[in-house]
């Protein structure tokens, strides 16, 4: 296949990689990456001698599973409509970017130096969109569905910071101008702060991905600097507390909204009821979801093969959550995928997840290791409490850094961003 295909791909993939950082569930459905993943699939085809089967258990599971979504689809198909059996199957189907990824390897720091590119001005754009959202026009456009353009999902901008910070700490993203980096702490710790107002997940996952980083991290040159940036971190916080008091907008479905008390109610709800509820409320009704997924799957008539595709679980569970009545599925990826498949397969997914981790443990002494492994953290923590790895906005970043990180391991490749400093 002629080179200047897969050089067009390569850069249609970089721009929609940029989307779904920027945008998320705003351009959730353009299906641009599932165009992208169907095309990948076709130079798949063309290209197949390119690839080499890689013999680490990790990505021979992954094959699998693959192969094993096919046999649920086509048992899907036989009971419910074709277009919601096909729309659950991306539960699995976004990970074949992974192969996607294994095709390109000639090209991976080229588009690490892409994807690098894109979060060293993530802070920037994520304040400048997240303020334009106040405009009423802008905060109310809609160019794909009925989703706004600039609605937004704490979470995920959780995720997303702290790969900005982790690529920052590893001196992927720099800065030649010192006010460029200011601004740039000050932005992510600004962002950070109204993601945390929002969304509990997001808060605690970025602080347990951070001390995370620094416990696995044995470069001693990179926890000086780390230490380093926390003594300035009080200052960042009290210049960056003046915008975040004075943001004012309406408060979500949940009833929260930016601000100091609210900071404090998410950052003891994790751990007591609050007095209100509405938080509270929020986690009763996750709880018993996941608790009747266990008791029909672990103990019941769904063990080995789980409720399939194309099956609405919230309604198939009997959950009723009126402010979440197009939920499918459980804010809990894992259990999706033991309600979805059973518990074989959710054991064997469990099983995929510790093998990375171990892989991370083990090479801890590679930082680039652990900044990979710490990403693969947050995106799992993320999706344990939200809908995030079952849709493209959450599913094509992460299965992008999964690629990423195995086809450095397996091709032995050094990790590189060539970046013009500014």
């Amino acid at each position: 296949m002629m080179s200047w295909i897969k050089d067009l791909y390569l850069k249609a993939y970089v721009l929609v990689f940029a989307l779904y950082v920027y945008l998320g569930k705003g351009v959730a459905y353009s299906y641009a990456a599932e165009i992208l993943l169907v095309i990948g699939l076709l130079l798949i085809f063309f290209e197949y001698s390119l690839i080499e089967i890689y013999k680490d258990r990790r990505f021979i599971i992954l094959l699998f599973l693959i192969g094993l979504n096919i046999v649920y689809m086509i048992r899907g198909i036989q009971k419910y409509p074709l277009i919601e059996v096909i729309r659950d199957s991306f539960i699995l189907n976004y990970s074949v970017f992974v192969l996607i990824i294994f095709l390109f390897k000639d090209e991976v720091n080229y588009l690490f130096s892409q994807i690098v590119l894109i979060y060293k001005w993530y802070p920037f754009i994520q304040c400048a969109l997240f303020w334009l959202s106040f405009n009423d026009t802008a905060g109310n456009f809609s160019l794909f569905g009925d989703t706004h353009l600039l609605f937004f999902k704490f979470g995920d901008i959780a995720v997303h910071l702290c790969i900005a910070t982790l690529l920052f700490l590893n001196h992927y993203i720099k800065f030649k101008s010192k006010s460029l980096l200011v601004l740039f702490v000050i932005a992510i710790v600004y962002i950070y702060m109204i993601a945390a107002s929002y969304n509990r997940a997001g808060m605690l996952g970025y602080i347990l991905s951070m001390m995370l980083f620094l416990y696995l991290s044995v470069n001693s040159q990179i926890k000086e600097m780390i230490y380093k940036y926390l003594k300035w971190l009080p200052v960042a916080v009290i210049v960056a507390l003046p915008f975040y008091l004075h943001t004012k907008v309406d408060e979500n479905f949940q009833g929260r909204k930016p601000g100091l008390e609210q900071l404090k109610e998410n950052i003891t709800s994790i751990f007591i009821s609050n007095a209100d509820g509405s938080l509270g409320d929020n986690k009763v009704w996750r709880l018993v979801w996941w608790g009747k997924i266990i008791g029909y799957t672990f103990g019941g008539n769904y063990f080995f093969s789980g409720k399939g595709l194309g099956v609405n679980l919230r309604v198939d569970d009997e959950i009723d959550t009126e402010e979440l009545s197009e939920l499918r599925s459980p804010h809990n990826f894992h259990l999706n995928i033991l309600a979805r498949y059973g518990v074989p397969v959710f054991f064997l997914w469990l099983y995929w997840i510790y093998l990375i981790l171990k892989d991370v443990w083990v090479r801890r002494h590679h930082l680039v290791d652990v900044m990979m492994g710490v990403i693969f953290f947050m995106f799992i923590f993320n999706a344990s409490f939200d809908v995030y790895l079952e849709g493209p906005m959450g599913a094509f970043p992460f299965w992008t850094f999964v690629g990423l990180f195995l086809a450095i391991s397996a091709y032995d490749i050094k990790l590189e961003a060539e970046l013009k400093d500014v």
